[in-house]
């Protein structure tokens, strides 16, 4: 009876998360230009994650009595390791997080002990996570403005924001909240270095991508792949271009063999029902679970209506949010189609970022699991914007898109769904 009670509360926390995004977004579509700043942007992503992460808090607590979110594996040991760290003295710590610790975990737990050494408490560091979120959102809306008018660049940005799923991350004590972070700065940059050629954005480039190896090394290999490409093709007839290409073709291989390397670890962890977790050992052959991991790489991650436990889980929270997304996913592909189409090559380090990720989750089998496919989707929101801008405009596309995008997004929920049962 507990966990029923728990479990219809969820369900009212997931429904109030799908409608009041969906009713700030409908609130900004109408706003005029002036409305589209960063400072509006930061006050209205601080505020409301800060409303939604208590809420989602709060049900956390009553369920099991804190506020981990349901599931403390991971988030235990980031915790019970920073606290450490504080107490026994940061300088002893690192050595403790260094010998003890895969390397893509350095980078978190050396930023949570530093949190837990100011102030020794969970809420602190999610008052950290949520304002880098608002941050985040402040630089995608900059990196948005390259491409589109202020006001799509604005709901693009607030869009990826106040999604449910980001925000649960900010409550929780994983490292997503500051590796998309590291990972959006990373990509900030490079736009701000192709746009004004300045070395001290080169520099700040190259200071993000080596924080990346302390996250996750294939990420950083991935982010410098799409800037030799780009780089080689806007300088195709010059010699340097060749150095460029060979580059991104190691850098290829090197991610290539680090995610290789990973492939155990991704598909064996994790805490989120995943199809092809649940039945790879059951009656589905091993292409199609290779079909349902890239369907979920190009099309999803998908909303789930329940959970498929006993207890209560963060899927429905998860949910609220990639439903909103989902009605995305036609206009992202349009803007990626209109961005090849029409050789939009400022486009170009985005596309290939976002498809070598979505590639990599699929090869792997971890599309399915939210965790390893959230570093591409801030811009995902970005391209689907850029779609809508381009492609949505003339009065003939807008009621066949319309109706187009809604009649695939329901088989998607309907077969998805149905096949989680």
């Amino acid at each position: 009876m507990a966990y029923e009670r728990a479990f219809s509360i969820i369900t009212l926390g997931a429904v109030v998360a799908f409608i009041t995004q969906g009713g700030l977004l409908l609130l900004f579509s109408r706003e005029d230009e002036r409305s589209y700043s960063e400072r509006s942007l930061f006050l209205v992503v601080l505020i409301y994650s800060i409303l939604l992460g208590t809420v989602f808090m709060w049900i956390s607590y009553y369920y099991d009595g804190d506020t981990f979110m349901f599931s403390k594996t991971d988030a235990m040991l980031y915790y019970n390791t920073s606290m450490h760290v504080a107490e026994s003295g940061f300088r002893s710590g690192i050595g403790t997080i260094m010998n003890n610790y895969a390397f893509d975990d350095w980078g978190a737990l050396i930023f949570d002990s530093i949190a837990m050494s100011i102030i020794p408490n969970k809420l602190f560091l999610n008052a950290v996570y949520v304002i880098l979120g608002a941050f985040s959102s402040v630089l995608l809306f900059r990196i948005s403005k390259h491409y589109m008018p202020d006001s799509y660049a604005f709901l693009a940005a607030m869009s990826y924001g106040t999604s449910s799923y980001i925000i649960l991350f900010h409550c929780t004590f994983l490292k997503e909240s500051l590796f998309i972070f590291v990972v959006i700065c990373t990509v900030y940059y490079l736009y701000q270095f192709i746009t004004n050629q300045s070395r001290y954005s080169l520099l700040a480039v190259a200071l993000c991508l080596a924080l990346l190896l302390l996250f996750r090394p294939a990420v950083a290999g991935m982010i410098a792949v799409s800037a030799f490409v780009y780089y080689g093709i806007t300088q195709k007839g010059k010699a340097i271009s060749l150095f460029l290409y060979a580059a991104a073709a190691g850098g290829f291989l090197i991610s290539l063999k680090m995610i290789q390397g990973m492939v155990d670890s991704y598909t064996a962890g994790g805490d989120v029902d995943s199809v092809i977790a649940y039945r790879s050992n059951g009656s589905y052959s091993g292409s199609f679970n290779y079909f349902v991991s890239f369907f979920g790489a190009f099309l999803g991650p998908f909303p789930a209506f329940f959970s498929k436990s006993d207890s209560p889980s963060r899927l429905v929270f998860y949910g609220a949010g990639l439903m909103n997304k989902l009605f995305l996913v036609i206009p992202f592909w349009a803007g990626l189609l209109y961005s090849i189409k029409n050789r939009a090559l400022e486009m170009l380090p985005l596309i290939l970022f976002v498809l070598l990720e979505m590639v990599s989750a699929g090869y792997i089998c971890a599309s399915l699991e939210l965790r390893k496919v959230l570093l591409h989707m801030p811009f995902m929101y970005i391209l689907s914007f850029y779609g809508l801008y381009r492609w949505f405009q003339p009065v003939r596309l807008t009621h066949f898109f319309t109706f187009f995008t809604y009649a695939v997004v329901i088989g998607i929920l309907f077969f998805w769904n149905v096949l989680r049962a």
